[in-house]
C-alpha cells in the first residue's frame, strides 16, 4: 500500500460501456500485482450511509455481498468509515497474508468531474473532504465523484442527490463481480490444468 499514483483511469458514468472499460482496467492492475495469484483479494468498501454523498462504498460493498462469497470490508448494514477505519486495516493485516486491498470510496471533485469514476495502482485518503486525516489504505483503489467540492464537505455529501451515488455504485460493484469472476475462472482452469498433469 502507498501514497503512489500509477495507470490512472478516469471515464464517466454517461459513457457507453464504462462498466466493461472499468473492469478491463482494473483486471490489469490486478494482474500487474506481485504474487497475484497467491494473495487474497479484499475489497475495503468506505463510507457511511449517515450522508446521501458517502454513502458510495458501502452500497458497493452490499452490492457485491449479495452477488458472491467475496472478502468485504464496508456495506450499508456493517460501514468501514473515519470511526473504525484503521481498525478495520488492522484486523484484515492480521487475518490474511499479504492482502490485495482493493480500497472503494467518494470524492468530491470539480462541476465537470461529477460522475466520473477513477481507477489506480496505488492507495487512497479516506476522509479529505471532510476534514480526517486518516492512512492512506489499499494496493488498488477506485473512487466515484459523487459532487461538487466546497468549503465544508460534510455539505456536499448531505445534498447530493443519491441517484448519481446508486448510478456509480452499480458501474463500480459490476466492474468488480466482473474481474472477480474473471479470476475465479482462471483459478479453476489452473485447478484442473494441474490434475490433468497429474
Amino acid at each position: 500500500m502507498g501514497k503512489k499514483v500509477a495507470n490512472k483511469m478516469v471515464a464517466n458514468i454517461s459513457e457507453p460501456g464504462v462498466a466493461e472499460h472499468l473492469a478491463e482496467h482494473l483486471w490489469g492492475l490486478i494482474c500487474q500485482q506481485t504474487a497475484v495469484n497467491c494473495r487474497p483479494i479484499i475489497l475495503l468498501c468506505i463510507g457511511s450511509d449517515r450522508y446521501t454523498g458517502d454513502a458510495l462504498g458501502p452500497l458497493v460493498g452490499s452490492y457485491l455481498l449479495e452477488r458472491g462469497p467475496y472478502s468485504v470490508y464496508g456495506s450499508l448494514e456493517g460501514p468501514v468509515h473515519a470511526g473504525n477505519l484503521e481498525e478495520t486495516v488492522r484486523i484484515i493485516g492480521m487475518k490474511y497474508a499479504h492482502p490485495l486491498i482493493v480500497a472503494i470510496d467518494a470524492c468530491l471533485g470539480k462541476t465537470h468531474e461529477v460522475g466520473n469514476i477513477e481507477a489506480w495502482e496505488g492507495g487512497l485518503e479516506a476522509g479529505i473532504a471532510v476534514g480526517h486525516r486518516l492512512p492512506c489504505v489499499g494496493d488498488i483503489s477506485i473512487i466515484g465523484v459523487v459532487n461538487i467540492a466546497g468549503h465544508y464537505g460534510f455539505v456536499e455529501l448531505q445534498t447530493t442527490p443519491l441517484s448519481i451515488v446508486v448510478k456509480l455504485s452499480k458501474v463500480i460493484g459490476q466492474a468488480v463481480v466482473k474481474v472477480l469472476g474473471r479470476l475465479e475462472a482462471q483459478d479453476a482452469a489452473a485447478s484442473l490444468s494441474g490434475l490433468a498433469v497429474k
